[in-house]
């Protein structure tokens, strides 16, 4: 195929691109996601980071001129944590853990601090950091270790929530809201591509991601009573020592709400408007 002929068919397809309905230049972006996810709670109150465990996800970025994006993501992770593991004396002697895997849908408005256009011919747009917040719908299932056995929490009820009107605690759901609060700063090492470094909190609506919040319930509030598997899950002091659940004694430590944060790298890739030569062999 010679210069001509090739100059012809690059001519054509732009002409398709011109009249065929079409995104704008750096509208529409698809990426990844790949790092670590951690939790923080009423096992973890000193913000450790020792039990980080693998995170994914994939995203597709609206971007609105070069200030700002629309992104909505769909993440995935794992979130653990062992009283027995740690420093503190107190927690040791709770010796309280868990795991749980977390999915998320996420939806963020992002602010880029510089303008970021990765068609301009000036380096210093072809980078920016962001920030960027928006609304966060994910599902958690706390699990724990017993006697060789992975076993879901929330259907025992571990602090009475299966006899509320006894109790007062009533069952937690497993899907909840949380605000999204993203950092991160990204740049472009190609034409189509780019890459960012980001960390995001999610600041959930609910304390129980760790299945611990409150306090001690009395063995009458569990299924089974004082030998039933609730109780087992839900004092298990006695495995290391003198049993400390005593009904109405504090059991969770933290006052707040229980967060999550996702944090890695991400890497996309920008759908670009096609550019067409011109007759002397250069593009517009």
């Amino acid at each position: 195929m010679n210069i001509n002929r090739i100059f012809l068919f690059l001519l054509l397809g732009c002409l398709l691109v011109v009249f065929v309905p079409k995104a704008k230049a750096q509208v529409h972006e698809f990426g990844l996601f790949g790092g670590a996810a951690h939790y923080y709670g009423d096992l973890n109150t000193q913000t450790s980071v020792k039990f980080a465990r693998p995170a994914a996800g994939v995203f597709y970025r609206y971007n609105i001129r070069y200030r700002g994006a629309w992104r909505t993501s769909v993440n995935w992770g794992t979130i653990t944590f062992d009283d027995a593991k740690t420093n503190m004396a107190w927690n040791k002697q709770r010796n309280l853990s868990f795991r749980s895997q977390i999915f998320d849908v996420t939806s963020l408005i992002e602010f880029n601090f510089f303008k970021y256009d990765k068609e301009s011919t000036k380096k210093k747009h072809h980078f920016t950091p962001y920030l960027a917040t928006g609304l966060t719908l994910f599902f958690f299932n706390p699990q724990a270790n017993y006697q060789g056995k992975w076993y879901y929490l929330q259907p025992l009820g571990t602090e009475g929530q299966n006899d509320a009107s006894y109790s007062g605690v009533k069952k937690y759901r497993l899907f909840n809201f949380a605000i999204p609060i993203v950092g991160g700063f990204k740049f472009s090492f190609a034409r189509n591509w780019n890459v960012a470094i980001e960390v995001g909190v999610r600041k959930t609506f609910t304390d129980y991601l760790d299945d611990v919040s409150g306090k001690y319930p009395s063995y009458a509030s569990l299924p089974g009573g004082s030998t039933g598997l609730a109780a087992a899950l839900s004092d298990r002091s006695g495995e290391v020592g003198e049993k400390i659940g005593k009904p109405g004694y504090q059991r969770g430590q933290s006052p707040k709400m229980d967060d999550y944060v996702f944090g890695g790298i991400t890497i996309s890739y920008t759908i670009m408007k096609m550019r067409c030569p011109t007759p002397n062999g250069s593009y517009r």
